[in-house]
């Protein structure tokens, strides 16, 4: 981690924090902070933090400016006959009704839903379908519009 002063320590009150006016008045005190922020980032008037994924972490005046590197999205693929599981569960079908319908053993079901559950990082019905209903790919199986 390397840490370095932070810019409020350095110049305090860089930027006056007016109230907003218009759209043109927060471009220019926008336009005005970044130029500060890369000035300092040439001087090297910032703090980071690499295992937190901190990019860059300055105040100017009363403003924080924080990067932080984002994760890329873990993209998961079920398999055809976990997606139909998965969309079953979601509408609220029991593991037994679940067997009934697919012709597999309730034991099955709880196999391909343990699976599920570890591919999803997850410990519940419930968490699972908010889960898929969060991923793009299969919002519209577990809710299609009506």
């Amino acid at each position: 981690m390397t840490v370095r002063p932070r810019l409020g320590d350095l110049v305090a009150d860089a930027l006056p924090v007016p109230a907003p006016r218009s759209a043109d008045v927060d471009r220019e005190r926008l336009a005005l902070l970044l130029r500060e922020v890369g000035t300092l980032v040439r001087e090297g008037g910032y703090e980071t933090d690499e295992r937190e994924g901190v990019l860059l972490d300055v105040t100017v005046g009363r403003v924080r400016c924080l990067l932080v590197q984002q994760e890329p999205a873990l993209r998961v693929t079920l398999s055809p006959r976990e997606r139909q599981i998965a969309m079953m569960v979601a509408h609220g079908r029991t593991n037994q009704a679940i067997a009934t319908s697919l012709e597999i053993s309730v034991w099955t079901v709880s196999t391909h839903l343990r699976r599920i559950f570890a591919k999803l990082a997850v410990s519940s019905r419930a968490e699972m379908v908010a889960r898929l209903l969060a991923d793009h790919d299969y919002s519209p199986l577990v809710a299609p519009d009506h």
